[in-house]
């Protein structure tokens, strides 16, 4: 076997990271929930000092969301719709961002356009509680 091939083969086993960053959060085995945004549609902030949580985004959006929910284990937000729809955020909460965003009790949705706010609402932020290993 020459070095390309064992190069080639060795690339296959590696576990590739992708998965930790594309949208659509996989509910069971067999079902994956659409996002809501494309991951270069939004922004996740939070004010370390206020516990303010935002997610500044440019398309419009439906004020028809219930809540946010926040899952721990994977650091994905879940948006629940009045009509009970279940939607992912299209985005993980990342590391430098989660100590403050998950401490948040509601999150501010924010249409801007130019850098500007254009239209928002307010949602509740809940937290999945975290299920011990059995």
């Amino acid at each position: 076997m020459s070095d390309k091939d064992q190069d080639k083969h060795s690339d296959e086993r590696k576990p590739s990271i992708k998965g930790h960053f594309s949208p659509g959060e996989t509910v069971s085995a067999h079902t994956v929930l659409p996002p809501l945004f494309q991951p270069e549609e939004l922004d996740l902030f939070a004010n370390k000092v206020t516990l303010e949580a935002y997610i500044f985004h440019g398309k419009p959006v439906e004020q028809d969301i219930e809540r946010l929910e926040y899952d721990p284990e994977d650091h994905s937000i879940t948006v629940v719709k009045k009509d009970g729809t279940l939607m992912d955020l299209g985005v993980k909460v990342q590391w430098l961002v989660r100590p403050y965003f998950t401490k948040a009790k509601e999150v501010s949705i924010v249409q801007t356009k130019d850098g500007e706010g254009i239209e928002g609402f307010i949602v509740p932020l809940v937290h999945k509680v975290h299920k011990p290993a059995k």
